[in-house]
């Protein structure tokens, strides 16, 4: 029997929705949808799973909240493994983790995936990132323990073998190198603050780089840097389709919705880039770091660089780190979840004002939406490859 990394987590969440005939049918119809899935889980009707959840993604994305769209696609994703389907499962899974890249569930069923089409080595990354993200609750701790479990017999598999296993199309080859712990390479994301191709984004990012480049071969030159606000300014060879526009009038305040953007472990989430939403849990950072604001939106390896948008499409920050949740568990006995960081707006424009670097202002009036954020992040981010 299959034991399901989500199946603890059917009592799904919905928003409040307005009294009113739609709506209370809405919320009927979602339960309906809600009850089939269960009920396909537990009768391991790997189809009937599958097209209920896609059903109710299709119909009530809108009113579930972040966690149930979360198990749904990891319902998705599992369904689809059971029955053969591994790369719709990949991509299932890979949108389960563009909603929160710290689902152990999702980052252990992306590894089965991989396992079964025959890639071992990013099946071992991705079981690998499951342990690292942690079982902070009963769902991940379970999925932590079966990664553990698939790596043991992965072990005894490759060891038992040898070179009489099949070649790994996922394995590194001279033409493909390794990660960056192993390449000498490391990666980060910038975006565009001026139509002559200025670009912002972490010093740490640039830092011992002795070239800077673009993953399509376009160079990047280093105009200047500040260790102490972690900040870098770039010229790029080519001219962007769009600039950012950085927040006016208001400070960034506590409790506002914010959206990152960049492009988080690449080779193994989206080359087109990652979005992720959250609140300004703070408006400093640890020790009431002015230089920084907390934020809960989600960032990984590799979104260092990128911009933190409020609801406007403005710009109100630059994302630079997150908490080494292992360290802080060691320290705490307790796992941080969503603790990460950006460069407060007003260092990132004193840093600008310092360069000379016209960059763009505007007051933020009107929510625009996330697929709107979405869309602008896409032009004028981009990532960044660092060659030491």
């Amino acid at each position: 029997m299959r034991a399901h990394p989500f199946l603890a987590l059917l009592v799904l969440t919905l928003a409040p929705a307005p009294a009113h005939s739609q709506s209370v049918y809405l919320l009927q119809q979602c339960n309906g949808l809600m009850n089939r899935t269960t009920y396909a889980l537990s009768a391991q009707d790997w189809n009937g799973l599958v097209k209920s959840a896609e059903e109710y993604m299709s119909v009530c994305s809108e009113i579930a909240s972040k966690r149930t769209q979360e198990a749904m696609l990891s319902d998705i994703g599992g369904g689809l493994i059971e029955q053969g389907q591994y790369d719709d499962a990949i991509r299932a899974l890979t949108q389960c983790l563009s909603l929160d890249a710290d689902s152990a569930p999702c980052w252990f069923d992306l590894g089965r995936a991989n396992a079964y089409l025959g890639r071992r080595y990013a099946a071992r990354l991705f079981w690998n990132k499951a342990i690292e993200v942690g079982g902070f609750d009963s769902v991940s701790a379970a999925s932590v323990k079966a990664a553990r479990s698939w790596l043991t017999k992965l072990d005894a598999m490759e060891k038992s073998l040898g070179d009489r296993l099949p070649p790994d199309p996922s394995a590194p080859t001279p033409s493909q190198p390794s990660p960056p712990e192993d390449s000498g390479m490391s990666f980060g994301t910038g975006f565009f603050v001026t139509a002559e191709g200025h670009v912002l984004t972490n010093n740490h990012v640039i830092a011992g780089c002795r070239f800077l480049d673009t993953p399509n071969g376009k160079t990047l030159q280093v105009i200047a840097a500040s260790p102490e606000s972690d900040l870098a300014l770039l010229k790029a060879n080519f001219k962007p389709e769009a600039v950012a526009v950085f927040r006016s009038v208001t400070p960034p305040k506590l409790g506002e919705n914010v959206v990152a953007f960049g492009f988080p472990l690449p080779g193994l989430l989206s080359s087109k880039g990652n979005l992720s939403t959250g609140i300004l849990s703070a408006t400093s950072g640890i020790s009431d770091n002015t230089r920084l604001i907390q934020i809960s939106a989600p960032v990984q390896p590799g979104n260092s660089g990128g911009p933190l948008f409020d609801s406007s499409g403005h710009v109100i920050g630059v994302v630079v780190s997150k908490l080494d949740a292992i360290k802080i568990a060691s320290a705490t006995g307790d796992v941080p979840q969503n603790v990460n960081f950006a460069v407060h707006l007003s260092e990132v424009r004193t840093f600008l004002d310092a360069q000379h670097v016209p960059y763009r202002r505007a007051a933020s009036e009107k929510d625009i939406g996330t697929t709107a954020i979405a869309e602008l992040a896409t032009h004028i981010t981009l990532e960044i490859e660092c060659s030491h």
